[in-house]
């Protein structure tokens, strides 16, 4: 259950560490298996992707996309470092209303669109690569996103989609990035002394590698469908999370 529970909230703009699942989730025991399933799941969906841009790579031709997740990463790490030492001053519930924050720009994203896309507004037919400016924004919203139990997935896809790339898009983008942000998390946890017999641990990473495949796929296919829609509902999420955590 624990790998479900992490697996879709840190797909979703959510965080499993935050208060809401913290009755569900142990803060360490399950959530080192359960983030190691999560990145084996993304590097997993997206081998070929990665292989092809390797052997480029090899080659002396350096895809938009590799260039993304090296700077991206890069900058996750540089603004995360620093900043994790200050992740407990923001309380959970601070993380709640920043997390709805968020929320409510992709809906306002989602009815102003494609007016609210910078670059969609400049030449629609340029071709969709992610540049050094996505992998800085995406980066430092990563990087931010170590604060607190702030939602990764929903700072991310904000980022991506204002300068007009497509829903689906930033959504590939953020989740081929999220290796280093889940590496990041783990090396930030000191120790990890799982207890029980050793099938428990793996059955969190399991679950988190095979319901991440589920839901990386699922929203992929919903976002391609309709973009408005799609962040619609997606930014209405961390605010029925806020609300629930209020009336709770």
């Amino acid at each position: 259950m624990t790998g479900i529970i992490t697996a879709l909230a840190s797909w979703l703009p959510l965080n499993p560490e935050g208060s809401l699942f913290s009755p569900l989730v142990n803060q360490t025991e399950f959530l080192v298996p359960a983030y190691l399933g999560i990145t084996f799941a993304v590097l997993f969906r997206y081998r070929e992707r990665f292989s092809e841009m390797l052997i480029k790579a090899m080659k002396g031709i350096y895809d938009p996309e590799l260039k993304f997740i090296v700077f991206a990463a890069v900058f996750t790490v540089t603004v995360g470092y620093p900043l994790e030492r200050f992740s407990c001053a923001v309380s959970d519930f601070s993380s709640l209303i920043i997390n709805a924050g968020i929320g409510v720009f992709l809906i306002l994203m989602a009815l102003l669109w494609p007016k609210l896309a910078i670059l969609k507004r400049i030449d629609e037919k340029l071709p969709e690569q992610p540049s050094i400016l996505d992998a800085l924004s995406g980066g430092i919203l990563q990087g931010l996103s170590v604060l607190g139990t702030l939602a990764r997935t929903g700072f991310v896809t904000a980022g991506l989609v204002v300068p007009g790339h497509s829903v689906k898009k930033s959504l590939e983008w953020g989740f081929m990035v999220a290796p280093a942000y889940f590496v990041f998390k783990l090396a930030m946890i000191r120790t990890w002394k799982p207890d029980g017999p050793a099938w428990v641990p793996f059955t969190a990473f399991l679950l988190a590698f095979v319901v991440s495949l589920l839901t990386m796929r699922v929203l992929e296919t919903l976002a391609e469908r309709n973009d408005r829609k799609f962040l619609a509902i997606f930014g209405l999420i961390p605010i029925l999370a806020l609300i629930l955590e209020v009336i709770a």
